[in-house]
C-alpha cells in the first residue's frame, strides 16, 4: 500500500495526528482547553467529510484512504469518547458498545477483504457518523456553556448522557445492519469455493 501525497490523504493523516492532541487537551480543564478542544472537533469532523468528497470528485481514491479513513474516523471519535468516560461525563457502558462495534466491523473489513468481499458504506455507518458527530460537538459546545451557565452546569451529565444513550443504541444497530447485511455475502462466497 503505498501513501500517495493528495489532499483526501493529507486530510486524513490530518485527522490521525489530531487525536492524539485532542486526548490530551480533553483531558484538561480551562477555558482556553474547552476552545481549543472545540476548534481541534471542527478540523477533524471537516477533515471526515472533505477526505472522502475530494477522493471522489477528483477521482483520488486510493488503498490508502479505504483502509485508513475509516480508521482515522474511529481512531478519533472513539477517544472522545474514551476521555468523556475518564473525565466521569458517560457512563463506560454506554462507550463500551462503541469500542466493540469499531473492533468488531474493522475485524469484519479484514475478514472480508481476505474473502475478496467489498464491504461497501452502508446508509447505517453515515447515519451512526453523522449522529456520533452531532454528540461530540454538542459535547465540546456544553463544556464551553457550562462555565457561564448554571443551566448548563446542573444538566450538563444528564443531557451527555441522554445524547450518549442514543449514539450507542444507533451504533450498536448500525453494527447489526452491516452483519446482517455481510453475512448472506460470505456464506455465498463459501458456497462458490467449496
Amino acid at each position: 500500500m503505498n501513501f500517495q501525497f493528495t489532499l483526501p490523504n493529507v486530510l486524513t493523516l490530518l485527522r490521525l495526528c489530531l487525536t492524539p492532541v485532542l486526548a490530551v487537551i480533553l483531558m484538561l480543564d480551562s477555558p482556553w482547553s474547552r476552545w481549543t478542544a472545540l476548534g481541534i472537533v471542527i478540523v477533524c469532523e471537516l477533515t471526515d467529510a472533505l477526505d472522502g468528497f475530494f477522493a471522489r470528485r477528483w477521482n483520488q481514491v486510493s488503498d490508502f484512504g479505504k483502509l485508513m479513513d475509516p480508521l482515522a474516523d474511529s481512531m478519533y471519535r472513539d477517544t472522545v469518547f474514551i476521555c468523556m468516560a475518564v473525565r466521569q461525563e458517560v457512563s463506560i457502558f454506554l462507550v463500551l458498545p462503541i469500542l466493540y462495534r469499531d473492533s468488531l466491523l474493522f475485524s469484519l473489513r479484514m475478514f472480508c477483504a481476505l474473502k475478496g468481499i467489498v464491504l461497501a458504506a452502508r446508509a447505517s455507518g453515515k447515519i451512526k457518523a453523522v449522529f456520533q458527530a452531532i454528540c461530540i460537538v454538542a459535547v465540546v459546545v456544553m463544556r464551553i456553556l457550562e462555565i457561564n451557565s448554571a443551566w448548563v452546569a446542573a444538566h450538563y451529565l444528564t443531557i451527555v448522557n441522554g445524547l450518549m444513550a442514543l449514539v450507542m443504541i444507533i451504533t450498536v444497530a448500525s453494527a447489526i445492519e452491516y452483519y446482517m447485511g455481510v453475512l448472506p455475502k460470505i456464506s455465498e462466497k463459501d458456497e462458490l469455493t467449496a
